[in-house]
């Protein structure tokens, strides 16, 4: 104990490495997995991130989907692919892609 007070350096860098820690933790957006989605004609990023944002802001959903599938821009084009975060333990739709089944939906998920 006598050393710590003598360096107070050091407890000065673990205090900001325990609080930058916990700072990570609260800020957590606890995603955990990806789901890949066929975008449909009339979808936009804002459209999607309200159907499947969960709890993040809609301009951060919309920002990380952004920089995950490397787009430039806010366009889409219907048939593309593209990657969305799926929150931890979340409940959330996924629409099926193929022709006959465009207007049916899954659910992905379930409520634990």
């Amino acid at each position: 104990m006598n050393w710590l007070k003598k360096n107070n350096y050091v407890t000065l860098l673990l205090g900001v490495t325990v609080a930058f820690v916990t700072y990570l933790y609260i800020t957590d957006e606890k995603i955990e997995q990806y789901e890949q989605i066929t975008v449909q004609h009339g979808d936009t990023l804002w459209s999607l991130a309200d159907e499947y944002r969960g709890k993040m802001s809609t301009q951060d959903w919309v920002s990380f989907v952004q920089k995950e599938n490397h787009l430039f821009n806010q366009l889409l084009t219907a048939g593309q692919t593209i990657t969305i975060p799926v929150e931890k333990d979340s409940v959330y739709v996924v629409r099926l892609s193929t022709q006959e089944e465009t207007n049916s939906i899954k659910v992905a998920s379930e409520q634990r």
